[in-house]
């Protein structure tokens, strides 16, 4: 949804069990204003965001209903809003190479990245967010 800062993240953590078992570092990496190149159909309609909710945690993935712009209009088609996106790029956290990670190394390792990466979104928050200033919220 335009003007929000959600990620979903909370229980995706098979890239930092990948992670730990080649060594291989995990930068941080936040995009300001990603969520407004795209309109939302279900933002306003309390029964489709409960419906699209429901299917998203029935298959594992979101459907998209976003609204764009078109070839000659602006109101309406498949491409995106002209708007700016400012991607920052925090310091990398060297991780262990640890051959079988146990779910304890990668939920350790998990908090690590998730607190560097909210760590990097309000130091550059007050410059690049220009679209909103909410805080980031990392959902499951």
């Amino acid at each position: 949804s335009p003007k929000t800062n959600k990620l979903t993240l909370s229980k995706r953590k098979g890239f930092v069990k990948l992670a730990l078992e080649r060594g291989a570092p995990l930068v941080p990496v936040y995009a300001f204003g990603e969520t407004n190149v795209y309109g939302n159909y279900a933002d306003g309609r309390p029964k489709l965001q409960r419906f699209l909710v429901k299917m998203q945690k029935k298959l594992g993935f979101a459907i998209p209903l976003i609204k764009g712009r078109g070839w000659f209009n602006y109101n309406f088609g498949p491409l995106p809003h002209r708007r700016q996106i400012i991607t920052v790029v925090g310091e990398p956290l060297d991780l262990p190479k640890i051959e079988k990670p146990t779910k304890h190394d990668v939920e350790h390792w998990h908090a690590k990245y998730c607190e560097a990466l909210v760590r990097l979104y309000d130091e550059n928050k007050p410059v690049y967010d220009v679209y909103t200033n909410e805080e980031l919220d990392i959902v499951s």
